[in-house]
């Protein structure tokens, strides 16, 4: 999939958007553009839509990168991840995508991971480990680059319930916006 600077639209695309079910294969710092100011325009969509991470291929570009709101840090630009390592303890934990509104269900992943990743600087940052909500949602979005989404995780009866959820919610803001 190859995707040109000039496409550029901080949007959140459609789930059968190409972008969503591939490897995100362009290296962001191979093409000669503002990732600072494009680092905030995701922020911006990500805050607006009240999330803690979007990934490039969530606005339908196949660059190797995405945004997070990390707990001790802040909003980071994240550029060519690795996950190093990680830990053998799993949590089962509710979890939530951007591009799947109010689509909530439990998903298993590793407690705590190793990362490797460089900053829009070109600095290339090793994390002794991450943990908590920085583990999940750096390997939640880190799945994004890899073409792989959290439904993946669910099975044919645990989306259904979650769907059935979702509809009910959707109701009840309709009925509260009326």
């Amino acid at each position: 999939m190859t995707n040109t600077t000039d496409k550029w639209l901080c949007e959140l695309v459609e789930p059968k958007h190409p972008a969503l079910h591939n490897p995100a294969n362009i290296d962001p710092f191979s093409i000669d553009v503002d990732w600072k100011e494009r680092e905030e325009q995701m922020f911006e969509l990500m805050r607006t839509r009240h999330g803690i991470g979007l990934a490039s291929p969530q606005i339908g570009n196949s660059y190797n990168m995405f945004v997070m709101h990390m707990e001790g840090s802040g909003n980071i630009g994240i550029y060519n991840p690795e996950i190093v390592e990680v830990s053998d303890e799993k949590v089962n934990m509710e979890e939530g995508c951007l591009t799947f509104p109010l689509l909530y269900f439990y998903v298993s992943r590793p407690e705590k991971c190793k990362v490797k990743y460089t900053l829009n600087d070109g600095k290339t940052i090793v994390e002794n480990w991450l943990d908590g909500i920085d583990a999940r949602c750096f390997q939640h979005e880190y799945e994004h680059l890899q073409g792989k989404l959290y439904l993946d995780y669910a099975s044919e009866l645990k989306l259904q319930r979650a769907m059935k959820k979702r509809e009910k919610y959707f109701k009840e803001i309709e009925r509260v916006s009326r």
